[in-house]
């Protein structure tokens, strides 16, 4: 459904036949403070949609989901919960991590910091609701 572009060395990877998720690598080095939240980049690009392959009524998004392991053992988690990345977006898919522990966190260029999975949703029809505007930016573009 999404074909995806990336800088070689960090593809998203399966860690077994049976992961839901990919696995997202950091790019750079960062260091998140107790309480504060890191914006990583990932070098995960959207190439293009397979629009074809996309049901009548749904859209298909790309999730950002934490990954258990930092969660438990580093109390790092996602800041925004779940991430939604819409099929629109032009620019490097980045992960907003949050430190919750009592320590600053180390992230290294191969990381594995977040696990991407893709979804379906059914889009609602909502007679009040429309579509404003196309997409003219990446990360936070369409406001607050």
């Amino acid at each position: 459904m999404f074909s995806l572009r990336f800088r070689t060395g960090f593809e998203p990877a399966y860690m077994t036949g049976a992961s839901a998720g990919a696995d997202l690598k950091s790019t750079e080095y960062l260091v998140i403070p107790p309480g504060r939240v890191g914006r990583v980049p990932t070098g995960v690009f959207i190439d293009r949609v397979e629009w074809n392959q996309v049901p009548d009524g749904f859209v298909p998004e790309l999730q950002i989901r934490a990954r258990s392991g930092l969660a438990f053992k580093k109390q790092i988690t996602l800041a925004n919960g779940v991430g939604t990345i819409d099929a629109d977006y032009p620019d490097e898919i980045c992960v907003l991590l949050l430190n919750l522990g009592t320590e600053p966190f180390q992230i290294n260029p191969g990381d594995r910091i977040a696990q991407l999975v893709v979804n379906l949703v059914g889009r609602l029809q909502i007679e009040s609701a429309v579509t404003t505007s196309v997409r003219t930016g990446g990360f936070g573009s369409t406001g607050l």
